[in-house]
């Protein structure tokens, strides 16, 4: 994967590294020099932000432990951000800039560079081996026994064209996985969005920072009244509470781990943790943490008749 990002127009972001985050043009200056949408660049600076630990740390030192709490323990970003280039200047950092373009191409790039990029990531870019994939899958499967794990592994080997004795290389590997998973699925499993599309199309009706030269909206034609205030959070959290509220958190976008380690801080008190999680949806989804956005996800989780709440 390493060998993947070291083709990145990095330089793009390099004279940025050094403005401070409180200035009023950081947001707009990142999504001048790498093409991306203002709220684009809002949400990942969030995403960093979650990974730092800190409100205005605009690099990460992920050799150290500065990353953030639980995210310190996880081999998959752990490898992940092992992977990502770092600037001559200071090899142990991924200053914000550099970690959007990484986004930006997960965002962008093709089916096979994504499995070529996994391919890299699974093994530093060596040829895959069936001893190699039962160390992964353990990391999956916690609680499946030694011969289950086997058996998972040779399954993966033969399904990519190998055998228990012979390594995968990287031709195989993507011939493989193309082989065995059909292509909308594979695009389904693959994809990434920065801003899921209708969210983008959402955004071209509120404003851009001020700044930007792709600032084409005028901040004067969006009101505040659309942003969904503390107390509207407060109200649906405490409906929700008694009920099978983690299906609203899912549609959020928080997976089962995230609700259980919300649950776990918030001692199971399921009214808390519900309006910690809304309130992490909304820092996370900045401008475009709407009324309306907060309706649709209402509706898709079953809960339509709380949407008077945001009227």
């Amino acid at each position: 994967m390493g060998a993947v990002f070291n083709t990145l127009p990095l330089s793009e972001t390099e004279n940025l590294s050094n403005i401070s985050p409180n200035r009023a043009d950081w947001l707009t200056s990142h999504a001048d020099a790498t093409g991306l949408a203002v709220v684009e660049v809002e949400r990942l600076w969030n995403r960093f932000k979650q990974l730092t630990g800190s409100k205005d740390q605009t690099k990460l030192y992920p050799d150290s432990s500065t990353v953030a709490n639980e995210l310190s323990n996880d081999i998959f970003v752990k490898n992940f951000l092992k992977h990502i280039p770092r600037p001559k200047s200071d090899i142990s950092s991924i200053p914000f800039g550099t970690f959007i373009i990484v986004m930006q191409w997960i965002d962008s790039a093709s089916v096979q560079n994504k499995l070529a990029a996994i391919y890299h990531y699974l093994n530093n870019g060596e040829p895959i081996d069936s001893f190699m994939i039962s160390k992964l899958l353990k990391h999956v499967y916690r609680d499946a026994k030694e011969d289950e794990i086997r058996a998972l592994s040779l399954q993966f080997m033969q399904q990519l064209g190998g055998n228990d004795q012979a390594k995968v290389n990287m031709s195989q590997f993507i011939m493989g996985v193309q082989r065995a998973i059909p292509p909308n699925e594979l695009d389904e499993l693959l994809k990434f969005d920065i801003i899921p599309v209708h969210l983008l199309d959402e955004a071209s009706v509120l404003p851009s920072l001020q700044g930007s030269a792709t600032n084409i909206r005028s901040i004067d034609n969006f009101g505040s009244n659309d942003q969904v205030s503390d107390e509207q959070l407060r109200q649906i959290a405490n409906q929700v509470a008694n009920k099978d509220w983690s299906r609203l958190a899912v549609t959020l976008g928080f997976l089962e781990y995230d609700i259980e380690s919300y649950k776990v801080t918030n001692g199971n008190d399921s009214a808390a943790t519900m309006l910690e999680l809304l309130r992490t949806w909304r820092e996370q989804s900045g401008s475009t943490a709407t009324k309306s956005r907060l309706k649709r996800h209402l509706n898709e989780s079953g809960f339509p008749e709380l949407t008077y709440i945001l009227n």
